[in-house]
């Protein structure tokens, strides 16, 4: 290797391949990490949701002494906005360990209107597998 004339300014191809390792050694581990924080978001935001959505319909059901038909307009007293409540898109977290894909693109109740269901499942179906 030659002396550096100071004109030439730049970076040496090693110089090069070493900074683009560590930029993908970091990418690895950050990627999954950052797409687990999603899910993880997603579902504490689906919980939420239906945590909400069920008090508004016991709310119902002890001011009217029936259970809800839909969730709009029956519980736009209860709830601002409850046309616009939707899940998030992507994957969550289900109690059981598995994670699924939301794919509707709104809350509904049970059979029965005492309960809010996201792709016909409860809130407490949603979440981290317990640890045992």
């Amino acid at each position: 290797m030659g002396k550096r004339n100071d004109r030439e300014k730049g970076f040496t191809l090693l110089e090069l391949l070493v900074v683009m390792s560590i930029i993908g050694v970091l990418s690895i581990v950050a990627i999954p990490k950052f797409n687990n924080a999603v899910v993880l978001a997603n579902t504490s935001k689906i919980q939420m949701d239906l945590q909400t959505l069920d008090t508004a319909i016991t709310l119902y059901q002890a001011q009217n002494g029936t259970q809800p038909a839909s969730l709009s307009p029956d519980l736009a007293e209860y709830i601002v906005d409850v046309d616009k409540l939707k899940p998030p898109q992507g994957n969550c977290f289900l109690r059981s360990g598995d994670t699924i894909k939301i794919t509707d693109s709104a809350y509904s109740l049970d059979t029965n209107g005492q309960r809010a269901l996201c792709q016909s499942r409860p809130a407490n179906d949603f979440g981290r597998a317990d640890k045992k």
